[in-house]
């Protein structure tokens, strides 16, 4: 039985954590891409993508994060994610996706990171 996305946002000075949680799917775009307008219309500089919750992404969940990515770098903003599973980093780091996201073990080194830009 398919688990339909579920997107929670929340603001932190300059940027937005985006809690995902179920299935990453090509019928997730608009519910992605559509939540995030806002996002990409505003001050918002980093992006940050708390995959943890997320059970299941197929080759069209894929295309859906790279397409995500690539509009906030156009718009000029900074992607991060965590919550990756080994798996999953290694299917990302094959399909490239690392070029536009940048992943990190947890909420804090992605927090870090960010106060070091």
């Amino acid at each position: 039985m398919q688990q339909p996305l579920v997107i929670e946002k929340r603001q932190f000075p300059g940027g937005c954590v985006m809690q995902l949680r179920g299935e990453l799917t090509r019928a997730s775009e608009h519910e992605i891409l559509d939540g995030f307008a806002a996002e990409f219309a505003s001050e918002v500089r980093y992006l940050v993508l708390d995959l943890t919750g997320i059970t299941y992404i197929n080759s069209g969940g894929m295309a859906v994060l790279i397409r995500f990515a690539r509009t906030a770098k156009k718009a000029g903003m900074h992607t991060f994610a965590w919550g990756i599973t080994p798996h999953y980093e290694k299917l990302f780091r094959m399909v490239g996706l690392t070029e536009w996201i940048m992943m990190y073990p947890n909420e804090f080194s992605v927090m870090q990171r960010i106060e070091s830009l």
